[in-house]
């Protein structure tokens, strides 16, 4: 009797240890974009988390700069503070994003330097930098439940600007790229030697959906670039997950394993503004950060509140026109780093974070008829109509059936007058829409003065700006 018990409570004792579920669990952001004021509201999630899941996996799906001058513009090196506050919160691995590139090829050297995790990117190869490879993929093992629990997290960046990614082209400079769609393809077998194969990607929600569809094999995407909050489990059962942008969100992740076999997934997304409590360790450092006095210059001051982004284009423009004494200025919106500007002192933080990109102004000579065409080129090029100083625009947008219209038939204007199509005029530009203008310009030379430059200067020279209702162009909808 004793030895039938005995054989009852081993064998009891052996089905409850080899059912017993192992719950990988994540935390991930993405396009943080160097936003480090939420992170000890970050923090204080991963503690919270580590409590309850002591292997808990916190990544990054990849551009964790260029947006905030605190960060950026940080004088003892661009992207320490974002670096630092990865290191100490934890982090274990993150994507390469596209604005990981804003820093150059020694920026992207210096962060895998300094952060204690790795950079990881599988259509990346750094040519011309033999001193510069970064991993395709991470592979950690988290020991949880007493069972040794094997994760892979693969990379892949987005490469929708003329084959490589959506960054500056001089910046990425003996670089190549191929196609996520064309690699990924090596990597499907890493499934078989792993518990969870998860891919980390910046390409984008439309992309990494397709991706999800396509590839079962992946248990779980963590995506980034198009600063979607999302999170969609697909019928082949590919988990999808996205966390916006800023650090407004970061999403918690839960895989749960029997045997082995990933047997239920979860999301569930944190809104961190609604998060009241922070890791005070981590708010000391992000404080000591925004302490910097060089950030807190008085440089200029708004009547009236800039309130959209065509009042700050405008000013950007008028900017660059008055620094390079051009006869036309351009600013594409997508280098508009904010929706709005407070009215009142403006510090040299706010032009920092509004203009990011650090770019140089290029002069073009253009004929009359080329500025015209170039607007349309830069319209489309940046999906939405160009800021301009020194003319006003109409220009009109060719709606399609399938959504995706295009930008037609510019007329540009100086004082009320169309420009005169074979006059030549001196048009003043950033060097990323630059890559727009050749074949489009008669000459084209670096004015040796960078945008951030231009914008200061001409703050000095008109301490009390008014941009309020400012806007230089008429668009006109044409159905099809």
């Amino acid at each position: 009797m004793k030895r039938i018990l005995y054989s009852l409570i081993i064998s009891v004792l052996l089905i409850s240890c080899a059912s017993k579920p192992q719950e990988v669990v994540f935390l991930s952001v993405n396009d943080m974009h160097g936003h480090i004021e939420n992170m000890p509201k970050l923090a204080y999630i991963a503690d919270s988390l580590r409590n309850l899941y002591p292997q808990l996996l916190i990544v990054s799906a990849g551009d964790n700069r260029t947006g905030n001058a605190y960060n950026d513009k940080y004088p003892v090196h661009p992207n320490l503070p974002m670096i630092s506050l990865m290191n100490e919160i934890g982090f274990e691995a993150s994507a390469l994003g596209n604005h990981e590139f804003d820093g150059n090829i020694e920026g992207i050297k210096y962060f895998v330097k300094t952060a204690h995790f790795p950079l990881i990117c599988a259509n990346t190869f750094f040519t011309g930098y033999p001193d510069l490879k970064l991993p395709p993929y991470a592979t950690i093992t988290k020991k949880i439940n007493g069972k040794d629990v094997k994760i892979i997290l693969l990379s892949m960046i987005e490469t929708t600007n003329f084959g490589r990614p959506s960054a500056h082209v001089k910046n990425m400079q003996n670089v190549d790229f191929v196609d996520a769609k064309d690699k990924i393809k090596e990597y499907l077998h890493l499934k078989d030697s792993c518990d969870v194969f998860v891919l980390l990607s910046h390409l984008g929600k439309d992309e990494e959906l397709e991706l999800a569809a396509e590839y079962p094999q992946f248990d779980l995407i963590i995506g980034g670039h198009s600063h979607d909050l999302w999170t969609e489990q697909l019928d082949n059962g590919v988990l999808y997950t996205q966390s916006k942008y800023y650090l407004k969100d970061a999403t918690v992740t839960k895989v749960k394993l029997v045997d082995g076999e990933i047997v239920e997934k979860e999301a569930q997304v944190i809104d961190l503004n609604k998060v009241i409590n922070v890791n005070e360790r981590i708010k000391k450092q992000v404080d000591n950060f925004y302490a910097e006095p060089e950030f807190h210059v008085v440089v200029g001051h708004a009547k009236t509140p800039f309130n959209d982004k065509d009042a700050l284009g405008s000013f950007m423009a008028d900017a660059q026109r008055y620094i390079t004494k051009a006869d036309i200025a351009m600013q594409n919106p997508g280098g508009v780093r904010f929706d709005n500007m407070h009215g009142g002192d403006i510090i040299k933080a706010d032009i920092y974070d509004l203009d990011p990109f650090d770019n140089s102004l290029v002069i073009c000579e253009m004929t009359g008829k080329q500025v015209e065409d170039y607007l349309v080129i830069a319209s489309n090029n940046d999906h939405n109509c160009t800021h301009v100083s020194g003319i006003t625009y109409q220009i009109e947008y060719q709606n399609s059936e399938e959504g995706s219209g295009l930008f037609t038939n510019a007329k540009a204007f100086i004082n009320g007058k169309r420009i005169k199509s074979g006059k030549r005029y001196k048009v003043a530009i950033n060097g990323y829409m630059a890559l727009w203008a050749n074949g489009n310009c008669l000459s084209m030379h670096d004015s040796e003065m960078t945008s951030n430059e231009a914008e200061l200067l001409y703050l000095k020279d008109h301490k009390d700006i008014d941009y309020q209702g400012a806007k230089s162009y008429e668009l006109r909808i044409v159905e099809e």
